[in-house]
């Protein structure tokens, strides 16, 4: 499947936005579907228009996999499913469809992104932790997992070595062309 190709197929527009604008969710929609007007309470905030999907756009590269999530979302919605019923059972359609896909196992160890599921099965996460550091998204780098109580020196290490930040991957990649000038 060609997420963009069926996106526009659909005919919603695919807009990329600067992630401070869309930091909270990465990705955002308000489309119709199969006759049916979908869109989470989020797009009411962000004020998305009709047929668009908004993705941040530091999740640029990973275009593929947010935007096939942003499609079985709202066809699980127009289904019936509620917001985070669908969500969830979208969750599940991406392991199906890319489960050992390199770039989207990077993608899945990103810290706004990884799963309840994912944090639970690292070394000394458990359910209470995983939902501390899920409700104190979004991180713009690694260093602000310290704030959340429970995570200490320790614990940061574990989560730095299995996950990462895209903010800390573009202040790396801004520190380096300001090197090359």
């Amino acid at each position: 499947m060609n997420p963009r190709a069926e996106a526009e197929r659909l005919g919603y527009k695919i807009v990329y936005v600067p992630h401070e604008v869309i930091k909270d969710y990465n990705a955002c929609y308000r489309v119709i579907y199969d006759g049916k007007l979908i869109y989470p309470p989020a797009a009411d905030k962000l004020g998305i228009p009709l047929n668009e999907i908004w993705i941040s756009e530091r999740f640029r590269e990973y275009e593929r996999y947010i935007l096939f999530h942003e499609l079985q979302e709202i066809k699980h919605r127009a289904e019936g499913l509620s917001v985070e019923e669908a969500h969830k059972k979208a969750l599940k359609d991406e392991i199906e469809l890319f489960s050992g896909d390199p770039i989207w196992e990077r993608l899945k160890r990103e810290i706004n992104i990884v799963s309840e599921d994912d944090l639970r099965s690292l070394h000394g996460i458990g359910r209470i932790l995983a939902w501390r550091i899920m409700i104190s998204r979004p991180y713009e780098s690694m260093e602000e997992l310290l704030k959340v109580p429970g995570i200490g020196k320790k614990r940061f290490e574990v989560l730095k070595r299995k996950l990462f930040c895209m903010g800390d991957t573009l202040k790396k990649e801004d520190v380096a062309k300001t090197n090359e000038k």
